[in-house]
């Protein structure tokens, strides 16, 4: 048996983000084919390293995508809604992300976007997250 003792060190959240446009374009993570973010695309936005827990976030939509059904899925390679199923991109206004204490091993955010020839639309998203067994300050008892 392990004999335990009270915590003594801190770690700070780390805080990354990501902005996209409609007419933004990037390499599909899936396909490899190179699209528009306002025709759709599946787009792996945000690293994180092993042992990342998200402990925070928010979908943020600046100006709304303008031309039809616009959603965001938020999640990563292993499932594509970990974080949040189908955020309205048609509507400005802030969704929080799911926090489901998924310890992951390295995936990165994954970003599922579903659009038709959006024509306006700007939305930034926001993952705040801890790291197993780092450390950034030592509390002193």
């Amino acid at each position: 048996m392990t004999a335990l003792k009270a915590s003594r060190t801190a770690q700070y959240p780390l805080l990354a983000e990501f902005t996209f446009s409609f007419d933004d374009t990037a390499v599909d993570s899936v396909n490899g084919n190179t699209k528009s973010f306002g025709t759709g695309i599946v787009f792996d936005a945000i690293p994180l390293p092993p042992g990342a827990t998200v402990i925070g976030g928010e979908v943020a939509v600046e100006t709304a995508f303008a031309g039809g059904v616009a959603t965001l899925g938020v999640g990563d390679s292993l499932n594509a809604t970990r974080y949040g199923a189908a955020v309205n991109l048609a509507t400005a206004g802030r969704t929080a992300l799911t926090l489901t204490g998924f310890r992951g091993a390295g995936e990165n955010v994954r970003l599922t976007v579903t659009a038709a020839a959006a024509t306006a639309g700007t939305v930034t998203v926001r993952v705040m997250y801890t790291v197993k067994n780092r450390s950034n300050e030592v509390q002193i008892a």
